[in-house]
């Protein structure tokens, strides 16, 4: 059931949204914007105008305009993990956005993309599958804590395509390619890539907006996770390979604790950090179990 929405007054119109966080984030916050709107269309929000975001919400009914506050504007920055403790159930980053916008929570967490998706892209068209069953992995993350080392992708990939199954690397540019994947590295905006999303038979990824453009479009996934925890970030339906920190000596230092510390640096344990510590036959067996049902 859908978080109802509280009685918010007219004034709240002229109220801007300062987005933040990573695309996954922008994907929630999209999906709360829905659920207002939905319960009360005449409620319409100002963006603060950033590039790196306006494309996802390019067209959300929930929006009024794009641009730049005027002095003293009341501003909701959507920068939820220092808003309230994060957690299991209703403290998951979906309801602490929900409450920011007035919906009582717990909320159907339902992300939201306010376009049509293009099944019959060029870009599409030219992928050499062959019929045959698709994977397509997203090994990357804003974070390097969040990424496993690329040895274990790479076997991963050789054993999927001796299976039969055709294996799309995503991501941007400047990603490490996975030697023997399919490579549409920088060639997709995030439109685009949702749409590639929507024609593979399962996805594999890491904790990144990958991982909850999967859930918006229902797709099968398979998620590894280290430093984050599924049951805080990831979503029911998906299959979750948590690669434990419990017993790691640096866990109260990592991210669960020192978020914006270490965001953006690697884990100083490199070899034993703990997304190398992934099973891989866990990974290959939910994957094969994915595109073969009829043979397990």
């Amino acid at each position: 059931m859908p978080g109802k929405r509280k009685n918010i007054k007219d004034n709240h119109k002229e109220m801007w949204i300062h987005p933040t966080g990573s695309y996954g984030d922008i994907l929630m916050l999209s999906g709360v914007l829905k659920q207002c709107y939905d319960t009360n269309p005449k409620i319409k929000y100002n963006l603060v105008r950033r590039s790196v975001y306006s494309s996802l919400l390019e067209g959300h009914p929930a929006i009024k305009k794009t641009g730049h506050p005027p002095k003293n504007a009341t501003i909701i920055t959507t920068d939820y993990w220092t808003k309230e403790k994060l957690g299991k159930g209703n403290q998951r980053p979906y309801q602490i956005i929900a409450r920011l916008f007035g919906i009582q929570t717990p909320a159907e967490e339902k992300l939201y993309l306010p376009v049509i998706l293009d099944e019959d892209s060029i870009l599409q068209k030219f992928i050499p599958s062959d019929g045959k069953k698709t994977a397509i992995i997203a090994p990357s993350s804003g974070s390097p804590r969040k990424i496993m080392k690329s040895s274990i992708w790479q076997d991963c990939v050789e054993q999927l395509k001796s299976k039969g199954i055709f294996v799309i690397q995503v991501g941007q540019k400047n990603d490490t390619y996975i030697k023997g994947a399919y490579s549409l590295l920088g060639l997709t905006d995030l439109r685009q890539l949702i749409s590639l999303l929507n024609t593979s038979d399962v996805i594999l990824s890491v904790d990144n907006f990958v991982m909850h453009a999967a859930h918006m479009i229902g797709k099968p996934s398979i998620v590894v996770w280290g430093p984050t925890n599924s049951k805080i970030y990831g979503y029911s339906e998906q299959i979750h390979i948590q690669c434990s920190a419990n017993h790691c000596e640096l866990r109260n230092e990592c991210l669960e604790y020192e978020l914006e510390k270490n965001f953006d640096l690697p884990c100083p344990l490199k070899e034993n950090h703990c997304m190398n510590k992934v099973p891989l036959e866990m990974i290959l067996e939910n994957v094969i179990h994915i595109c073969f049902p009829q043979n397990v």
